[in-house]
């Protein structure tokens, strides 16, 4: 299935281009985002982002599909969605600068109401380290709930760290949505 490009308020969601790979490796090498992550590595070397655009940019694959966030001067982050073992899981990760901008809140709806068109009926699961609570914030505003704990392994760090699993049923999810995005 081929990724549409998506708008929001004040972002524009895509497919993420070959070309932008080394301003990617830039902006995840930054270790406050590699170590809430739980594939990256640290440091991050554009063999890393090959290998990881090699694998989400093909198309037809039952597979995790990411989107560029891009608030008007290139890429800023990615989103992604899908189903790398067969559950829907969602991810993300936003440069440093652009957190506490609402910016992931935003583009999470977006392709969150993708997803929820292209595959209705599943849940969504997700999840985040336990001292990661802006991104348990996005979560909650997202829809997703608890389900419990459970660890993730921290590449970055070398470490399996607490975290919070949570859910997005697609009823809730319907429930707050806005519909503020339009598809191109």
């Amino acid at each position: 299935m081929k990724l549409p490009s998506m708008r929001t308020g004040r972002l524009s969601l895509r497919p993420v281009q070959e070309k932008e790979l080394s301003d990617l490796v830039r902006l995840i090498d930054d270790y406050d985002v590699a170590k809430m992550l739980t594939t990256v590595p640290h440091p991050y070397a554009l063999s890393d982002a090959r290998d990881w655009h090699g694998q989400t940019a093909v198309e037809g694959r039952d597979g995790e599909r990411a989107f560029a966030i891009d608030k008007g001067q290139g890429l800023i982050g990615v989103v992604t969605c899908g189903k790398p073992d067969g559950t829907p899981e969602f991810g993300y990760w936003l440069a440093r600068r652009y957190w506490g901008q609402g910016i992931m809140t935003e583009a999470g709806k977006a392709v969150l109401a993708w997803h929820f068109d292209c595959s209705p009926g599943a849940p969504v699961l997700s999840g985040a380290l336990d001292e990661n609570r802006a991104s348990l914030n996005v979560l909650t505003k997202l829809g997703f709930t608890e389900i419990g704990p459970y660890r993730l392994s921290i590449r970055s760090r070398g470490e399996t760290l607490p975290a919070t699993r949570m859910k997005l049923e697609p009823e809730a999810f319907e429930r707050m949505r806005e519909g503020n995005h339009e598809r191109g």
